[in-house]
């Protein structure tokens, strides 16, 4: 049985095709960027006014100046070069003329013909400039390949001069659901029915929408002729399938088999981890040199939400350039120990001073589990107090601390 470490070590040396594409920026948002992004230009390209006022050539004591002229946001000064006791009225974001500093409007009498500086103090040189290249010079990287763009980095590509960003192409992905318990409807379930709703292929298919991943999903019951079928369909159309359920040890789960049936090599099957300890991984090498990849995750939900976030998304992350989700190291609010003989990830709360593990029922526990933000890590041995540091991994999509399920009343 692999170890956490020896499992990702796996999935990085998978052989994968990454595609970059050029896409527009109004469109990128959420993708993989694929090349750095570049300052075409200094920032700002010139000295640029940061107030609006009045740009003024000075002259010692000297405190009214001639207006020349006035150069708005967008235009250049196209005069003659000003003379000491010469001024422009300027706004902000316009390109301050050379030698000038820039008097706010409220420190002047605001005069037409000619202006009075009533504020003494304002009469400084180089005053309320932003100076060409001092945010920023041509040539610049601004954002490194491989970085996740955001609103912030999708402007400063705009801000850079792009109007497209070249991104890797995200996988194709097909979710297989398995199980003859799953209900098809929810008139199918409750009552004296021994059926369950889906809760896994929901969870996956917003993990891979969060993403901006393309998907598909299909349902197969616990059936050699079916699932057999389901997964040849869902191999041939996408990058990497994912599967629910069937990885363990029962009589029907098929899924490993039928897999190595279909010409994939096993990777790994079962890491020393809780909870997802029977997660399987395999993989389908192409003439190209690229690789389709399985995944087989455990039934149970949250068992299906952890290894999702510990081995599907690294798993992709393959096809994007390398991405990997980041841990956060904060502190621990509560005592926890792992007496365990597994690596344990455990669905945690997230709060402004820090993170507490959250109670639960076990890998079936999904109305726990939805309550937390992320998973906190907890190595074998681990015993920590409140203000241990450990690793901490925001769920998928997780909008902040009020965004998560209500946990009922349990008496114990």
């Amino acid at each position: 049985m692999l170890t956490h470490a020896e499992a990702l070590a796996a999935i990085a040396a998978i052989n994968t095709l990454s595609v970059a594409e050029s896409v527009p920026v109004a469109r990128a948002h959420g993708r993989w960027l694929a090349a750095d992004v570049l300052l075409d230009r200094d920032q700002p390209a010139f000295d640029r006014a940061t107030m609006d006022g009045y740009a003024v050539a000075l002259r010692d004591d000297c405190h009214t100046f001639t207006i020349c002229g006035t150069v708005t946001a967008g235009t250049r000064w196209t005069g003659a070069a000003l003379r000491p006791g010469e001024a422009v009225r300027i706004m902000t974001g316009a390109p301050a003329p050379t030698g000038t500093t820039v008097i706010p409007v409220e420190c002047t009498d605001r005069g037409e013909s000619t202006v009075t500086i009533t504020a003494a103090e304002a009469l400084h040189p180089r005053r309320n400039i932003a100076w060409q290249g001092e945010d920023g010079q041509a040539g610049d990287c601004l954002v490194r390949q491989g970085t996740r763009l955001q609103p912030t980095t999708l402007a400063l590509a705009a801000m850079a001069g792009s109007t497209t960003v070249s991104c890797w192409r995200p996988p194709s992905c097909a979710i297989v659901t398995t199980g003859d318990e799953l209900g098809g409807d929810v008139t199918t379930v409750g009552g004296d029915s021994a059926q369950i709703p889906d809760s896994n292929g929901p969870l996956l298919a917003s993990v891979l929408a969060s993403l901006g991943m393309l998907y598909r999903r299909w349902h197969a019951r616990d059936e050699p002729g079916e699932l057999g079928r389901v997964l040849t369909a869902a191999a041939l159309e996408a990058d990497v399938v994912i599967t629910t359920g069937g990885v363990s040890a029962g009589a029907k789960d098929l899924v490993p088999d039928l897999a190595r049936s279909l010409g994939f090599a096993t990777v790994f099957h079962h890491v020393a981890i809780q909870p997802g300890k029977p997660v399987f991984l395999a993989r389908r090498d192409a003439p190209r040199g690229a690789a389709t990849a399985l995944i087989g995750l455990p039934g149970n939900p949250v068992s299906v939400l952890a290894t999702a976030h510990l081995y599907l998304l690294p798993l992709l992350g393959r096809f994007c350039g390398g991405w990997l989700p980041q841990w956060l190291q904060l502190p621990l609010t509560v005592p926890w120990q792992n007496p365990g003989k597994r690596h344990q990830f455990m669905p945690a709360h997230f709060s402004p001073g820090g993170i507490a593990p959250i109670r639960w029922n076990g890998s079936g526990d999904l109305i726990a589990a939805a309550t937390g933000h992320g998973l906190v890590e907890l190595p074998i041995g681990f015993s920590g107090t409140p203000g241990t540091i450990i690793s901490f991994l925001p769920f998928v999509g997780s909008y902040g601390n009020g965004d998560t399920a209500i946990l009922p009343f349990r008496n114990k």
